[in-house]
């Protein structure tokens, strides 16, 4: 991004204006060479229709990178902009000063993201392209820890973007369990691969499709936490051998204080064993063919 910056923008004053840090280019810059990569293969992709060519497949990803812990930097020209008063936020918590870093860098980002969006609008890209926008994890600028919750792996964001492309799920919020390999089924939906879209637990989802919620099993391998078998708003934290369990819900118990598991009938508390057990054998398949170095092979060599 610098090189691409000093190349096309002839940005040299990377310090005096604060135009990149430790991590790397500040979002104003990176959003807008991001926009300009996008333009040019707009023009591309007409050049190859205008030749009777079919289009050819664009996929990028793109990190912001500005609202990284520890919340300190931004370009000098937003540190002497006019900003929203974000004391609501903070005002007597005890960590009102990193809170308040957060929230400014935050809408910094909030900021060029809303100008990007807009220029690809203006610029006709959302017509044939789908958009994602998603965190990596959660993090908590008003606790010690980074990353100290559970809280923090649970609740992570995401929006799909696709014009003209989603037809009743125009506007859905998708209140149930879903993982990140749910998204390649999602996008073949979107797109038209398959016809009825993917309903696989092991392979995941099209978030597109209805299934009656709170009936979806979903497995998950923090390598920071526990393992947990997720269903509805339930999460159930279990090791690989242990017979400790703790269900926990979501949505209620925010900070998964209170264990579900004694208030459950023998025959609920089966129903999670149970899915304890899939969730062991799905991680030592895995594991296996990790280890053997067989993870894409239809069968491993004994």
């Amino acid at each position: 991004m610098k090189a691409m910056a000093k190349k096309k923008y002839n940005i040299t004053k990377w310090v005096e204006e604060k135009r990149k840090f430790r991590w790397g280019v500040h979002d104003d810059l990176s959003f807008q060479l991001l926009g300009d990569l996008l333009v040019e293969k707009k023009h591309e992709q007409r050049q190859r229709v205008a030749r009777g060519e079919f289009k050819k497949p664009t996929f990028v990803t793109h990190y912001t990178i500005s609202s990284h812990e520890t919340f300190k930097s931004w370009p000098t020209w937003y540190d002497k902009a006019d900003k929203p008063d974000f004391s609501v936020m903070f005002k007597g918590d005890a960590r009102a000063e990193r809170i308040e870093r957060y929230m400014k860098v935050r809408y910094f980002t909030d900021l060029e993201l809303g100008k990007f969006m807009d220029r690809m609008e203006q610029e006709g890209i959302f017509n044939d392209t789908i958009v994602i926008l998603a965190g990596d994890h959660g993090q908590a600028p008003e606790v010690q820890v980074v990353n100290s919750h559970e809280e923090s792996v649970t609740r992570v964001p995401l929006a799909i973007i696709a014009e003209g492309r989603l037809g009743d799920a125009v506007g859905k919020v998708f209140d149930d369990v879903a993982v990140h390999y749910d998204l390649l089924n999602t996008i073949a939906d979107i797109t038209g691969l398959p016809k009825d879209g993917f309903v696989q637990d092991g392979v995941g989802r099209s978030l597109k499709r209805k299934i009656p919620s709170g009936q979806r099993v979903v497995y998950a391998n923090d390598p920071t936490r526990k393992m947990a078998v997720m269903r509805g708003h339930q999460r159930l934290h279990y090791d690989a051998v242990a017979d400790a369990m703790f269900l926990h819900d979501t949505e209620l118990d925010y900070f998964m204080s209170l264990n579900l598991l004694p208030l459950l009938s023998d025959k609920e508390r089966e129903d999670w064993v149970n899915m304890r057990e899939d969730g062991r054998q799905i991680t030592a398949y895995y594991k296996k063919r990790w280890d053997e170095n067989c993870l894409l092979a239809v069968t491993c060599k004994d």
